[in-house]
């Protein structure tokens, strides 16, 4: 379906880029990973307040955008931010993070042509968003196993040749996903497991991946936070941590056991004590504030990535319409 941003008409362009501004300059607007409006409540998210609707239907028709790619810009927002309770603040709670991803709310949505079809920009930027994971762009990226970088590879070669034109074959994309599956359930170093996550869930085609891509985008930037906010902990917490991730691919072995598929996971643990053991010792509350105090540093030292995701957006955004 063919998509006419802002439904071609000046007006409306001018109208939403008011009123999104001037939401966003009195932090009136919470970047959210999902579409979230209300009339009768001031609380909404970005794309909520672009099309000031919640319908996923609705707000492409009020604004000829998909909502694929609104979802994406906020998600890369999202990430960025840290929130700290705070009573005077309009929510209760104050949005603290760097102003180069702060501007990109109002920026992205700035850059949309009037009347232009962006409905080819999110599948567009995959091949990007996956070439800067694989860059030294990404913290800890050299800590992604060769296998995961090698099957990240594939996936961009293929997206790549569909976008010139060329229909990949069935056969082709399941081969890539035996191969990145494999990889997946093969990292040695944890500082890779986020990667290995992302890079398992990609081998689709661009066209249909392209709608999944704020859930995945977002899956594995809270992953990726986790994994700098433990690497830049004490040993302690660094090795409990570890041992945690390690457990949950083990429990995740035995849940495809067909010896004990029938099991919760409370009782299929009650049959492994010493991974029940360590299941819980890093689920201590001290553990996990730590953990959430290391967060904030780490979405610092995320900046610099998420805002080279953005340009990569903002660069097909800006493109004159064909």
């Amino acid at each position: 379906m063919q998509l006419e941003a802002f439904l071609g008409d000046p007006d409306l362009r001018a109208k939403t880029l008011d009123r999104v501004r001037s939401r966003w300059e009195a932090r009136e607007v919470v970047p959210l990973l999902y579409l979230k409006w209300s009339s009768e409540m001031k609380f909404a998210s970005l794309a909520g307040t672009i099309a000031q609707t919640q319908d996923p239907d609705e707000f492409v028709r009020k604004t000829g955008l998909p909502l694929s790619l609104a979802l994406v810009c906020e998600t890369l927002i999202n990430a960025g931010i840290t929130f700290e309770d705070d009573d005077s603040a309009p929510f209760g709670f104050r949005m603290v993070c760097d102003e180069a991803i702060w501007a990109f709310g109002p920026e992205w949505l700035s850059a949309v042509p009037l009347g232009g079809d962006v409905t080819d920009v999110v599948p567009r930027f995959l091949p990007i968003f996956l070439g800067l994971v694989l860059s030294p762009k990404l913290p800890l990226s050299r800590h992604i196993d060769p296998a995961v970088r090698a099957a990240a590879n594939e996936i961009v070669a293929l997206w790549g040749r569909e976008l010139s034109g060329e229909i990949v074959p069935r056969a082709v994309w399941r081969q890539v996903r035996l191969q990145a599956q494999a990889a997946a359930e093969g990292w040695a170093d944890p500082a890779g497991s986020s990667v290995a996550a992302l890079v398992e869930s990609l081998p689709w085609p661009s066209v249909g991946i392209a709608t999944e891509l704020p859930a995945i985008c977002q899956t594995f930037l809270n992953s990726h936070l986790q994994v700098l906010a433990a690497k830049a902990s004490s040993e302690r917490d660094w090795l409990a941590w570890s041992d945690r991730l390690a457990a949950e691919r083990e429990l995740n072995a035995l849940r495809s056991d067909a010896r004990y598929t029938d099991l919760a996971d409370p009782e299929l643990l009650d049959h492994f004590p010493d991974l029940n053991r360590r299941m819980s010792a890093a689920e201590s509350p001290g553990l996990a504030t730590r953990m959430e105090q290391a967060k904030a540093d780490a979405r610092q030292q995320m900046t610099p990535f998420l805002r080279a995701l953005m340009e990569g957006l903002l660069t097909f955004l800006r493109e004159e319409p064909e």
